[in-house]
């Protein structure tokens, strides 16, 4: 069923809490805990009913010193995480007790567990599928709640249940070829093929219809890096302020206060941003304002979005001409600041003469937040290509996920179009098993 072997490791963030959990998973989970635990009313940890808690100590073999006060879970397989008997030890949340009860629990036999072999002995016992082993992970990871939200849903099968559908009906389509390659005089009783067509174009409108609406989990995962950039003084650490909704940059109306960069996080309609406010650009004046120059540009090449600041209130720059050219290759959008002090120029001729679409500029005043949701929704805009969804409507997929169904689109495309040739039934259920061995990556049952 799972490794032979019995893992334990620390299950909670080391430092210090209410509580620190020691966990094992294997066959020797609960005899190991038995071993060290006493009950001050004498029980003994192999006799106890699964899925019971009790109060006892952790108590070192050979000294017969006490080290801990303990709660001990004791779960027997398979109503576990990882259908291996588990046992959850419950001790106080400081370093050295949780690392003295992990020590004493590898000296009885256990073994160290490696990062994500929990989650591992759950998916190769078939406990959860290889994309709700990910889900986990999300879960853990998770920078919002729109982040948590879709990868619970991964975790409930949101992904890997239309998989296991369509591949149950690709079976079933399989077995009708195979009936009819076994008895050829009943090759259109076993599988008429207008319902062989049907069943494909069923199963690609299907796939068709994941990658459409499917979203890149790296953004939801990691977020976007967003600098903000522009000349001294045209607002960028009063716009940084005013998207955190907090003074975290100092402002003032003297040229160059910013001199490095600052990097804080925000969250925009359920993603994660991280909002780089860099020095102003331009001919430095000493060698601290350089440095601070060359962070600005080091922080535009890192950027996935670029957000290039321009004060409405003065005609444009040489400078902010020079700014614009270096950001061509870079997803930007125009910003024009300080729109409650007058306008020098029109967002029309900014477009023009920084050869933008117009489409990219937006008009604000970041100190009395004129024009910031109308901002945010551009930035939104930018990350989906300009195809906003309701929240119902996302569905994350990794990089592996999306390969492997872009592979499944095309030997589907192809299955259809041979059952349109009228090729025989031989190459037919070769096109279907290929098409069940990549699905079934995707479950994680053709994993070796």
């Amino acid at each position: 069923m799972g490794d032979e072997d019995t893992i334990a490791a620390i299950s909670t963030p080391l430092g210090e809490g209410g509580i620190g959990i020691v966990r094992l998973s294997g066959p020797e989970a609960v005899e190991i805990a038995d071993g060290l635990f006493r009950s001050p009313r004498g029980l003994k940890l192999k006799e106890v009913p699964s899925h019971t808690i009790h109060y006892g100590f952790i108590v070192d073999p050979e000294s017969g010193k006490s080290v801990d006060e303990v709660l001990v879970s004791v779960m027997h397989a398979p109503r576990t995480y990882t259908r291996e008997d588990v046992v959850e030890i419950n001790c106080h949340g400081g370093i050295v007790p949780l690392r003295r009860v992990l020590e004493l629990v590898l000296s009885r036999g256990a073994r160290m567990a490696e990062p994500g072999e929990f989650t591992k002995r759950a998916f190769l016992n078939g406990r959860i599928a290889i994309d709700q082993a990910e889900a986990i992970l999300d879960i853990i990871r998770a920078k919002t709640e729109l982040g948590l939200e879709l990868a619970l849903e991964r975790l409930e099968g949101r992904f890997s249940r239309p998989i296991k559908e369509l591949r149950a009906k690709l079976l079933d389509l399989l077995a009708g070829i195979e009936v009819g390659i076994d008895f050829p005089d009943y090759e259109e009783e076993a599988l008429p093929r207008e319902r062989l067509l049907t069943g494909l174009r069923e199963a690609l409108q299907k796939v068709d219809h994941l990658l459409e609406h499917g979203r890149d989990g790296k953004l939801i995962r990691e977020g976007l890096t967003v600098a903000i950039i522009g000349r001294p003084n045209v607002g960028k650490s009063t716009l940084l302020n005013s998207l955190l909704r907090e003074n975290r940059a100092i402002v003032t109306p003297i040229p160059g206060t910013t001199r490095d960069r600052l990097e804080e996080w925000v969250e925009l309609d359920g993603l994660p941003f991280k909002l780089i406010d860099t020095a102003g650009v331009r001919e430095a004046r000493d060698e601290v304002e350089r440095l601070g120059v060359e962070r600005a540009l080091e922080a535009v090449e890192g950027a996935d979005l670029v957000l290039l600041v321009l004060d409405l209130g003065e005609p444009l720059t040489p400078e902010d001409r020079v700014i614009a050219r270096r950001l061509r290759e870079k997803r930007t959008i125009l910003v024009l600041n300080k729109l409650d002090l007058g306008q020098s120029f029109t967002a029309e001729e900014a477009a023009q003469a920084l050869e933008v679409e117009p489409e990219a500029v937006v008009e604000i005043s970041a100190a009395r937040g004129d024009g910031l949701e109308e901002l945010k929704k551009r930035l939104i805009e930018l990350v989906w290509e300009g195809q906003l969804e309701p929240r119902e409507g996302l569905f994350l997929l990794n990089i592996r996920e999306r390969d492997l169904l872009q592979r499944t689109q095309e030997v589907l495309k192809r299955t259809l179009a041979d059952v349109e040739a009228r090729v025989t039934l031989d190459l037919l259920a070769v096109d279907l098993e290929e098409v069940l061995e990549v699905l079934g990556e995707l479950t994680g049952e053709s994993l070796t």
